[in-house]
């Protein structure tokens, strides 16, 4: 049985199906439609079911960082934006075709037990019963395993709201996506701007924050109005909003448990898919989801890390510096963006690269401080703190 059917439990059942699956998998999702609420993007630097579907992609991003203004222009690994609703549309649709895949939405799961070798789940109407539980609903705020998280480990999230606009003139510049714009005010923490521009007229444009608050829906609509204005000339009476989307994303090196009973698993962000260093998650999900389906469907197991365990020190310290250096991420960024080409930082970005990669990297940003928060962690290691 799949709980969730986001990102991570649809695409886990597509790897489950490629594996040959025949025993029936049930999918429950407590919503009662798809909406196309949301994109995902990543770079297309390995094979997944859904690259082909990408709304868009660019060979050249740009950087605004204080007196940092970078484009880079790169031939490998473009940059894709994937809609919800593609990656919706495709994923019901070859699932649909297999007669032992069930899926049925207004499903709220309240809890699941384990006893004598199965799995009882319930929800408002019904218990199902199930041999393997794979939880990928997500990490929703308030939930106890979010705020175990956010209690117990280093935590920045990423909050965000984005807007899908079209402009009566042609403003965008369709081949240059820009990753972070932080020309925009700091006051209340760092923020940026992101923009994916998918024609001269049309574009997706978040507003995004790199701290915890409570910025409201108005607040980030006036944010990115006033960003628009400076940046492009537009005044609001100059474009149309055709749709909006808004998240939060943790940041954390928080150790998401892979079991959560004998024949329950986590995956997705539950299952700690989120880059703690840059909020990516797409190709994370894509890589332990397929691994998975493998490992379950060969002999019952469940892989552990799947991830290069170096850089996981590596995210720890870009964490640590982010908490407590905040006002100094928008000349970081700058410097990294600057001080690399683009094709190591992409292969960093997406956890291929090598270690000359990463040398490169920490040669481009200042030493010191680095090195101070490597120390602690690794004193910090060996006496157990």
């Amino acid at each position: 049985m799949i709980l969730g059917a986001g990102c991570a439990g649809l695409s886990f059942c597509y790897y489950l199906l490629e594996q040959g699956a025949e025993t029936p998998i049930l999918i429950l999702d407590r919503k009662s439609s798809f909406e196309d609420d949301r994109t995902w993007c990543f770079w297309d630097a390995e094979d997944t079911p859904f690259s082909h579907l990408a709304a868009r992609r660019w060979n050249s991003w740009g950087l605004r960082a204080g007196d940092e203004s970078v484009v880079q222009t790169f031939d490998e690994s473009p940059y894709l934006c994937l809609t919800g609703a593609a990656f919706y549309r495709y994923a019901l649709e070859e699932i649909s075709a297999y007669p032992n895949v069930t899926l049925r939405l207004d499903e709220d799961v309240e809890d699941y037990k384990e006893y004598a070798g199965i799995t009882y789940v319930k929800t408002p109407g019904k218990t199902y019963t199930a041999k393997y539980v794979l939880d990928g609903r997500g990490l929703p705020s308030g939930s106890p395993v979010f705020e175990e998280a956010r209690e117990k480990a280093r935590w920045v999230p990423q909050r965000f709201l984005g807007l899908r606009l079209r402009t009566e003139r042609p403003v965008f510049d369709p081949e240059v996506c820009t990753l972070m714009d932080f020309s925009v005010s700091q006051d209340l923490g760092p923020r940026f701007m992101y923009v994916l521009p998918f024609g001269e007229r049309e574009a997706l444009v978040e507003n995004v924050y790199l701290s915890e608050g409570k910025t409201s829906r108005e607040e980030h609509h006036a944010e990115i109005s006033g960003y628009l204005d400076d940046r492009y000339g537009l005044a609001p009476g100059d474009y149309v909003v055709d749709g909006e989307e808004q998240g939060y994303i943790p940041m954390t090196d928080y150790r998401f448990p892979r079991r959560l009973g004998e024949r329950a698993f986590s995956m997705g962000m539950l299952g700690g898919e989120t880059r703690p260093s840059t909020g990516y998650t797409f190709l994370r999900i894509q890589r332990y989801c397929r691994s998975l389906a493998e490992s379950l469907e060969r002999d019952g197991s469940v892989p552990g890390s799947i991830h290069p365990q170096r850089l996981n020190l590596l995210d720890g310290i870009f964490l640590r510096y982010m908490l407590e250096h905040p006002e100094k991420l928008p000349e970081i960024y700058g410097r990294m963006f600057a001080g690399l080409q683009p094709e190591p930082l992409i292969r960093f970005l997406t956890e291929r690269s090598s270690p000359v990669d990463e040398l490169r990297l920490v040669m481009a940003l200042p030493k010191m401080p680095f090195i101070k928060i490597a120390g602690r962690m690794l004193l910090g290691s060996r006496t157990g703190g």
